[in-house]
């Protein structure tokens, strides 16, 4: 977990639901990102990306990019780490396996978000979208959406479409991502703002901007809005748990998480765990048939952790495996003040 106010990696180990230690920085940092074993520690402070060895606990190596970062992500294969940066703006792009910057790529305009797949990076810039083919960081154009500022996007599963929210026209753009075109407009009922994308890539879940309580569904293969319903108090962040088939909602005004049956759209349960709850991570299964056990509510605010155990928390009167009613809240730990990001990394 990223802690901004400990200027460090904080490290809670989830076989025992505890905090257990932490990996001092020498600036705070705003996001951390896993892939194949690997965590980095994205540091605007510093201008810099810190790689780090979980099993050790320990700083291994940094990245010095020279510039003002304005987010980063990893390729879907983990082979490069993409950051996006302000001033100037560009794209810098890192090879996982050596560490060292492979490339600056020019943009622009100053990019605000950034997504990528395995052979492209997308960047938001204002009420644009740029595509950069990678590892060679050819700009391979430049889309105008025409829609006013956009806050966030992602690629669909096959990375052959970019999805934009374009938040104060209230629209989710789609985008051919080999030629930059257009290829619908869609009218939502929420101020966009986030994306999260079922186990299939068949279903987009969106949030808005205002913390509506109506979640909106978007079909990437279709181009077409789905469903808009109505899923808790104020919504913001989202897990799905892909084996169970379930949305995890949290509602920060409301400081509790709602369970959605992706299958049916009906709400499983609704949980209380008070506090600012925003983030939401769910640990993956061993195999791809196993249900998944337990959900992390991360609060906003104290970094402290809510630990929900699916299993109990979807018991239903009468069934057999369990002697007395749930706990909403299986256990709670500490985590890092003021959080920014959070990983879990499998063992």
């Amino acid at each position: 977990m990223a802690s901004v106010a400990e200027k460090a990696v904080v490290v809670a180990d989830l076989a025992e639901f505890r905090r257990s230690g932490s990996i001092a920085l020498d600036s705070a940092p705003d996001q951390v990102l896993s892939a194949s074993g690997k965590l980095y520690a994205v540091c605007n402070a510093s201008q810099s990306i810190i790689r780090i060895d979980p099993g050790r606990r320990i700083v291994i190596g940094k990245t010095a990019v020279g510039a003002t970062l304005a987010g980063a992500a990893l390729t879907s294969d983990g082979k490069y780490l993409a950051v996006a940066t302000s001033q100037p703006p560009g794209l810098v792009l890192i090879d996982t396996s050596t560490d060292q910057v492979k490339l600056r790529t020019a943009l622009p305009a100053v990019p605000h978000a950034i997504a990528t797949s395995g052979a492209q990076v997308a960047v938001t810039m204002d009420s644009q979208v740029a595509r950069i083919r990678i590892p060679e960081g050819v700009v391979l154009g430049v889309s105008a959406i025409g829609a006013g500022s956009l806050s966030s996007l992602e690629y669909r599963k096959d990375g052959e479409t970019i999805f934009v929210t374009a938040t104060d026209a209230r629209q989710i753009v789609s985008i051919d991502a080999m030629t930059g075109t257009v290829l619908a407009r869609l009218p939502v009922p929420i101020r966009p703002a986030r994306f999260c994308v079922d186990g299939s890539g068949g279903q987009v879940f969106v949030t808005g901007a205002d913390h509506d309580p109506q979640l909106v569904i978007f079909k990437p293969y279709q181009n077409e809005v789905d469903q808009t319903l109505y899923a808790g108090h104020a919504l913001f962040g989202m897990a799905v748990a892909p084996n169970r088939n379930l949305l995890f909602l949290s509602n920060p005004e409301a400081g509790g998480v709602t369970i959605l049956y992706i299958d049916s759209r009906k709400i499983a349960a609704t949980i209380r765990t008070g506090g600012n709850p925003r983030e939401i991570l769910i640990a993956a299964s061993d195999d791809s048939t196993t249900p998944e056990e337990y959900a992390f509510v991360v609060d906003g605010d104290t970094g402290d952790v809510s630990v929900i155990h699916i299993p109990a928390v979807l018991h239903k009167p009468g069934d057999p495996f369990i002697a007395e009613p749930p706990k909403p809240v299986f256990a709670v730990f500490h985590g890092g003040v003021s959080p920014q990001s959070a990983v879990i990394i499998p063992y």
